[in-house]
């Protein structure tokens, strides 16, 4: 397995002679096409009534759930970056470390995960889309293994399905909004009072 992983990031990888403008757009996709994560997660909440507010607490403890998973399998067993085995070519700045699973993959992949089974699904495809160009664009940069997306995959697609089943145990999910709305009017309260 490992060769085939290893095979497979060759074959992806930006070679030494790859053109600038393919670098700059594989770095713009594995750097900050994931701010549009957090920035979806904001406008649905402020902007959305209660369904899209259900569905950024499902999308958002997703995401931390497999974090969390990345985190323990992590500890559980160390699998090296590619530049840190001398491996093909690296274009993307990145400390050394344990690369499996992708967190980039974990968390937009369970991002996306989370919104089709809450019935958002053309959002979810296109979210599902990005997960899937940011994620090459971190193994063309020399950060990961194509193995290690594969596992950021299963982990947010495993989490999604956790939280979704998960919260919807005796009507978690809606207590927990009920709360959760209820802090965000305090604060909301809170900063017209005291501007």
């Amino acid at each position: 397995m490992e060769e085939l992983n290893r095979s497979l990031f060759l074959a992806i990888n930006a070679s030494a002679e790859a053109s600038l403008p393919m670098r700059e757009l594989a770095i713009f996709l594995a750097q900050w096409v994931v701010l549009c994560v957090p920035l979806l997660l904001l406008v649905l909440w402020v902007f959305g009534e209660r369904r899209q507010k259900m569905i950024v607490l499902l999308a958002t403890s997703s995401i931390v759930v497999a974090l969390a998973c990345n985190l323990v399998i992590r500890g559980l067993w160390f699998h090296p970056r590619p530049f840190m085995l001398e491996l093909g070519q690296n274009f993307l700045a990145h400390a050394p470390g344990a690369s499996f699973p992708s967190d980039h993959a974990s968390g937009m992949f369970a991002m996306a995960f989370a919104l089709i089974l809450a019935s958002l699904r053309k959002t979810g495809l296109v979210m599902l889309a990005l997960a899937v160009l940011v994620s090459w664009a971190r193994v063309y940069l020399g950060v990961h293994f194509p193995f290690d997306i594969l596992g950021g995959c299963l982990v947010g697609l495993f989490s999604a399905w956790l939280v979704r089943l998960g919260l919807a145990w005796r009507q978690l999910d809606q207590r927990l909004l009920d709360v959760l709305e209820c802090v965000y009017q305090r604060l909301l309260a809170a900063g017209r009072r005291g501007s």
